[in-house]
């Protein structure tokens, strides 16, 4: 019999002797059973993929431990469990009696046994979502911590978005940086939420690194087509990333420690009913470059000023108030700073000076939330959710000088301080009904107070004893949002499933209202066990956008609501998809393609740069559609000692706009026609693991200037200017790399090597214009003659990372 084990991740991370477990299914699969244990306990599942063959469990458990659940599901079967530290081994037990199931025709007949049998070569491999033909969405993942961990990164900081990236469908964006542009998408279309509450920025350093801890998250929920209707306010997709749980008989967590940044983490009880989580997280690059600014400074009379830093903090605290009612309060803080700048001064007899030119550039985001889950009765469950998410950045500049003389000191001071801000005050409220063992209900509402401070920017002129301060005129603009959704879901035979939802809000500024209905529909056939044929519709709208002028995620960037002139962005997508799995699920096989339409895009006009205040957003800005359309394919293997997957995408993506590149349609930034991605685990031992990732893609569009206007030739300079051409005319060439990592355990922790861009390949990132001398004799001498070239611009080498996990 060829065994397949199956681990099933780590669900939220409480101690499950230490929390009691509620479950009520009716004749559901075993596996499908044990995911739901896996998100209310710390223990692991093991066993054989034949051992659950066809294995359908009927259980109602409310507030029992984990050993009376286990000894009731496995009561009338063949199946032995044994509990060894935080797994649960399951194993068949030697035939003695026959006991017949529910009389069923697809499912065989069960062995009573008395003694135990241990399965042979234990695999353990990760595992926390339904296989895709057993679940009725296209296009959504569920994605464990551990799981993110095996993805090798950028100076060995793991990243939940990176980790998305290699997703089929999802185009990465400048390469080392966490954007994500879903099936044609801008990387603000992306809602990303912590613990079921936005947060509008999730990178640290223009998109180096993300704003997640990876050390304390539990699992990210993700969809990109098949859109839940509680999820809108985005065209593209809705990532919830779900943070640990503490501990309940213990303090337990790890503090790890790395070449470029360091983090720490722990959990364990308060009382007997209430846990903690702390998570912790800091980079070392202010400190890494303080030598390198002494020896440079020391060999000039210029001072160089230059630090970065990123750290963030994470709090929660869980309480069980009954069997029925638990709470939670939640904390995140994250924070960068950058500084710059140069410091110079000059001293001759009688005369000197001093100057000063600083540039400090802090940005981050708060979130403070307050969470309830209730189960009302024995169908009912809510959820109630109360928080403020806060984003936040500041830009100053500061420009000092002193000239000294025998009769005076003057000094003057310029200071620049530009701030940028977007707040949300959020109330919530999400439920779900089962009617019965086929049906499921899903209900909710929410308000959402927005507060809004595109760009406020002050001056400050002083000299001597005169100072003039001047500040824009932009205030805070408030928006209020409500939305309400409801979701019906049923398995309308043992081949066809379907979910319909509607999601209905309006949004409100300055007493302009708009509003929005978003229907969405699935539908899953399985004309045999282990193949699955779906369709999918969903329409989203988006209230808020947010203007960029580069490509990179900046502080800069800034979030304006809909208003004016305009109208509410709007997608609307259909897909198909076709999945194949073998018994037990160890591989599986899907393809889905899907056609995108984007309606009120909202961008830059040409050759306008956006200055607030709000009133002139209608003469910066324009309106257009885009559209996108292709194909994903992906094959996975889920278990064993070698887990990865192989991924394709051939897309197409473009935009419209009226009042950009002369109202033709030009392609998107990220239109990669092809895109192959590959990642591999390979766990070589009890302590060793081996983690490869491959990534390929058809090069971004950018906007090459292939033409210049050469001016007249004054004393042997000319001056080229360059022409106005298309938008995004010119595809850099293909992209590619490959990353490792390996993991090493020891007795008290971990250490993690990393090799990114591991064979040294330095991809093109974009194209700049220069200038290159060409010297000519004459009659009368040489001549000199400036002529443009183009250069390639290149950023990422192999770079090497180490760190070392301990664990206690």
């Amino acid at each position: 019999m060829r065994k397949i084990i199956l681990l099933c991740m780590i669900g939220l991370a409480l101690c499950a002797e230490g929390r009691n477990i509620d479950i009520s299914v009716v004749d559901r699969p075993a596996a499908e059973v044990f995911r739901m244990i896996v998100e209310q306990t710390d223990y692991n599942f093991v066993y054989s993929s034949e051992l659950l063959k066809n294995l359908r469990l009927t259980i109602d458990a409310k507030d029992k431990p984990l050993k009376k659940v286990l000894s009731d599901i496995f009561h009338d079967t063949d199946i032995a469990y044994k509990i060894k530290g935080k797994n649960i081994i399951l194993s068949r037990k030697k035939a003695q009696k026959k006991l017949s199931r529910p009389k069923k025709e697809s499912r065989p007949e069960i062995i009573r046994t008395d003694t135990t049998t241990v399965l042979p070569e234990l695999e353990v491999v990760s595992r926390t979502e339904a296989p895709p033909v057993e679940t009725v969405e296209i296009g959504a993942r569920k994605i464990s911590g551990a799981e993110i961990k095996n993805i090798p990164s950028l100076f060995g900081e793991n990243d939940v978005i990176k980790a998305l990236q290699m997703q089929p469908g999802i185009a990465a964006g400048t390469e080392g940086f966490a954007g994500m542009n879903v099936h044609g998408g801008e990387h603000d279309e992306n809602l990303y939420m912590l613990d079921n509450v936005p947060i509008y920025q999730v990178n640290h350093f223009a998109g180096l690194f993300s704003a997640f801890n990876t050390d304390i998250i539990n699992y990210i929920d993700f969809y990109k087509t098949s859109m839940p209707a509680k999820y809108d306010g985005r065209l593209s997709s809705f990532m919830d990333v779900r943070l640990r749980n503490g501990l309940y008989e213990h303090h337990g967590g790890s503090a790890r420690l790395g070449l470029t940044s360091g983090a720490f983490n722990i959990a364990g009880p308060i009382g007997s009913r209430t846990s903690y989580l702390i998570g912790l997280r800091r980079s070392w690059y202010d400190i890494l470059t303080i030598p390198i600014l002494a020896i440079v400074n020391s060999k000039q009379d210029e001072k160089i000023r230059a630090g970065y830093a990123f750290g963030d903090f994470n709090a929660k605290i869980y309480h069980s108030f009954s069997p029925d009612v638990n709470g939670f309060v939640s904390a995140y803080y994250g924070n960068d700073y950058l500084r710059s700048g140069s410091e110079e001064k000059f001293t001759a007899n009688d005369y000197g000076w001093f100057e000063s030119d600083k540039y400090n550039l802090d940005w981050g985001n708060i979130v403070v939330q307050a969470g309830l889950d209730w189960r009302i009765n024995e169908d009912i469950t809510s959820e109630f959710t109360a928080a403020y998410t806060r984003y936040f950045s500041t830009m100053k500049h500061d420009d000092v000088t002193h000239d000294i003389s025998t009769e005076s000191v003057d000094v003057s001071q310029s200071l620049i301080k530009t701030d940028n801000n977007i707040s949300d005050l959020i109330f919530r409220g999400d439920f779900i009904w089962r009617p019965d063992d086929m049906s499921r209900i899903k209900f909710g509402a929410g308000y959402t107070r927005h507060s809004f401070l595109p760009e406020r920017t002050s001056r400050s002129q002083i000299f001597n004893d005169t100072d003039i301060y001047r500040r824009d005129s932009t205030y805070t603009y408030g928006a209020n949002e409500l939305n309400a959704y409801i979701e019906y879901g049923r398995d309308i035979s043992d081949k066809l499933q379907a979910d319909m939802g509607l999601h209905a809000s309006l949004f409100d500024i300055d007493g302009d209202t708009r509003h929005g209905i978003s229907p969405r529909v699935s539908l899953s056939y399985r004309p045999v066990g282990n193949v699955a044929v779906k369709a999918a519709y969903s329409h989203t709208v988006q209230y808020v956008h947010q203007l960029a002028q580069t490509y990179l995620s900046l502080p800069t960037d800034q979030w304006i609501p809909v208003c004016g002139r305009f109208k509410p962005q709007s997608a609307d997508k259909v897909a198909i998809g076709a999945y194949w799995g073998t018994d037990g699920g160890n591989y599986t096989v899907s393809a889905e393609a899907y056609l995108k339409s984007m309606h009120n895009l909202l961008d830059y006009r040409d050759e306008y740069y956006l200055r607030p205040p709000l009133d002139i957003w209608n003469d910066r800005l324009t309106s257009g559609n885009g559209s996108a359309k292709g194909i994903d394919f992906k094959i996975e293997k889920v278990y064993g000692k070698i887990t990865g997957h192989i991924a394709y995408s051939l897309a197409w993506a473009d935009r419209t706009f009226k009042e950009k590149n002369g109202g033709r349609t030009y392609p998107a930034r990220f239109d990669n026609r092809h895109t192959v991605n590959i990642a591999i685990s390979w766990k070589a031992s009890d302590k060793v693991q081996l983690n490869a990732a491959w990534t390929g893609h058809s090069g971004n569009r950018f906007t090459l200037l292939s033409q210049v206007w050469e001016g007249p030739d004054f004393d042997g300079y000319t001056d080229n200017v360059p022409l106005r051409a298309d938008i995004n005319n010119y595809r850099l060439p293909f992209y590619h790399r490959l990353d490792l990592s390996c993991n090493v355990r020891n007795r008290h922790g971990y250490w993690s090597f990393g090799l990114y861009n591991a064979y040294c390949h330095m991809n093109t990132v974009g194209i700049r214009l220069g200038h290159k001398k060409v010297y000519k004799e004459t009659s009368t001498g040489v001549s000199t003659k400036s002529i443009p070239v183009f250069q390639k611009i290149k950023l990422l080498p192999i770079i090497p990372s180490i760190s070392y996990t301990w664990e206690f």
